[in-house]
């Protein structure tokens, strides 16, 4: 900007040097009143930037075609400068903006009498002052955009093409008209004198409304194209989202297909009404029938009559947005005609508006507890003492929990137990005593064990578990448990005793051809030989001695 301004002044001023003020008259004198009074006034805003362009340009080229080179760039240099203070107090814009136009007229004149020699407008409107008209427009055009666009890029920091093409190419036809209504008008003057200049006011309001129509056009576009640039952008986002949440979707319907068909247990969407609208595979193994079958058919049709009265009114319940969920124990027929045990949780899912859409039935087959329950409650199974089963349960559960299990990479091991010095501690401290060492044993263990695992007290100072524990290192971890929490609680030091177990374990062959008796018997066999080899080390502690089954010797660890 200072470069510009600092050349245009030095054009300024040579023009102010060698212009020929005497053979300068009162045409130019209106010529210089209108350019400054009116031409100045009128102004453009120029789209995305702070800045204004003006009308003038018909003036000047008036100018330079009536007056020459000097007095054209004088009066340019001082309309730009006049225009500037109405919208900037800037020194540096004033001058700048003054410069751009005293080169840009300097040079857009000197180019028309250089290329265009002897023409006169006397002559009239001859093709070579056609030319010589255009020319001038687009020179003129060319060095008065080109130094400000420069100037807006700079401060926009983006390219001056970028910065020319959207700020000033919309004005280049206002400056071919400027150019062939200056050239009428000096036409005008040449016959009619001052009173040609009466032509301005029309060429004014033409060129004026050319730019503001051009201008409104130009804006109207730009601002339909942002804002279709928006659509397109937030139509982008919208599908971009939509195919994300389509996926999202997607992968959701996969993972619940694949955990409801399969599930370990019985699930099923079932309709309002009752009717099967879905089941897989494990329900349909837990009360026999095909899917097809199901299908065709409704859950009131396989439930029990005992129980299908509890069922409705549960339903009635979570239709009517009392309950939300429910749980039942109840009776499916089977198709051999048996019935089957099972624990059904049911979930009740709504459409939008809140109307009911289908239940979720999620049933767990219980046959077999409901057996051991039963067993339990006919027979005496508990240990009094210590609340454990007694043989009898043991015996009674063990096999059922047995046939339950799922080996994979487990193993089944009997582990049979026994307090060491139940006699010392009864006849130094009282029976009492004593059995307080039992239940505390007791308790010990089934810290120890998982509670699936089965425990049981035989009678006197005899423990028995039966528990399922990992192939690598399963029962080294056990055992290790059971020697902690025995350690932990003699650290407490809250008897006057230690309590030690000596314990034998055995595991249950792959094939498992033998009875939980045999188990027990050689569980115990190993036991004793643990606890005969303690009482020869004196050490105390725990021992484990492991056989397998289909050992004839038992090893002593």
């Amino acid at each position: 900007m200072f470069s510009v301004a600092l050349i245009g002044a030095v054009v300024t001023l040579f023009c102010v040097y060698r212009m020929p003020f005497s053979l300068l008259g009162s045409k130019f004198a209106a010529l210089a009143l209108i350019t400054l009074l009116v031409g100045s006034q009128i102004t453009i805003k120029i789209p995305g930037a702070r800045g204004q362009i003006a009308v003038s340009d018909t003036f000047i080229f008036l100018a330079i075609l009536l007056f020459g080179v000097e007095a054209a760039v004088v009066l340019a240099a001082a309309e730009a400068f006049c225009s500037s203070v109405r919208f900037s107090r800037k020194a540096s814009t004033l001058f700048f903006n003054a410069g751009v136009m005293a080169l840009s007229t300097f040079i857009t004149a000197s180019t028309f009498y250089l290329a265009f020699p002897g023409i006169n407008l006397r002559d009239g409107f001859s093709p070579n002052l056609f030319v010589g008209l255009c020319v001038m427009a687009l020179v003129q055009y060319i060095c008065n955009t080109g130094p400000i666009a420069v100037g807006v890029a700079l401060k926009a920091n983006q390219g001056v093409w970028q910065s020319w093409r959207a700020n000033f190419l919309w004005s280049s036809l206002t400056y071919f008209a400027g150019v062939v209504g200056a050239a009428i008008v000096g036409k005008l003057s040449e016959n009619l004198g001052l009173f040609g200049f009466a032509a301005f006011a029309p060429i004014i309001v033409i060129v004026y409304f050319t730019y503001r129509t051009y201008l409104t056009n130009v804006e109207t576009s730009a601002a339909q194209a942002e804002q279709a640039k928006r659509h397109v952008e937030e139509l982008n986002k919208y599908i971009a989202e939509q195919e994300r949440i389509s996926q999202a979707l997607v992968e959701s319907e996969e993972h619940f297909r694949n955990a409801f068909d399969y599930a370990a247990i019985g699930m099923a969407l079932v309709s309002p009404e009752g009717n099967w609208l879905r089941v897989n595979r494990s329900l349909c193994e837990i009360v026999g029938y095909a899917e097809d079958e199901l299908l065709a058919s409704d859950f009131q049709a396989i439930t029990h009559r005992e129980d299908l009265g509890n069922d409705l009114a549960e339903i009635y319940r979570m239709i009517s947005g009392e309950i939300l969920t429910c749980q039942l124990e109840k009776r499916y027929i089977h198709k051999l005609g048996h019935y089957v045990w099972a624990s059904t949780n049911v979930s009740l899912v709504r459409d939008a508006p809140g109307q009911p859409l289908h239940f979720i039935f999620q049933i767990q087959d219980i046959t077999e507890r409901k057996r051991a329950e039963a067993a339990i409650q006919t027979l005496s199974l508990a240990d009094e003492l210590t609340g454990l089963y007694n043989r009898r349960g043991f015996l009674a559960f063990s096999k059922q929990h047995l046939s339950s299990i799922h080996r994979g990479n487990k193993d089944v091991v009997v582990v049979y137990a026994d307090l060491d010095g139940l006699k010392v501690i009864n006849d130094s401290f009282g029976h009492k005593e004593g059995d307080r060492a039992l239940v505390k044993t007791a308790e010990l263990m089934k810290e120890t064990f998982r509670p699936s695992d089965v425990l049981a007290r035989l009678g006197g100072d005899e423990f028995t578990a039966l528990a399922v524990v990992d192939r690598e290192g399963g029962l080294k971890r056990l055992v290790s448990r059971l020697q902690q929490r025995f350690d932990e609680y003699n650290a407490l030091r809250i008897v006057p005793y230690k309590l030690s177990i000596s314990i034998g374990v055995v595991q249950r062959d792959d094939d498992g051809t033998q009875s939980m008796e045999d188990l027990m018997a050689l569980a115990d066999m190993v036991m004793y030989k643990n606890k005969r080899s303690k009482r020869k080390e004196e050490t105390g502690g725990l021992r484990l001695a492991e056989a397998a089954v289909d050992q004839t010797t038992m090893a002593v660890a």
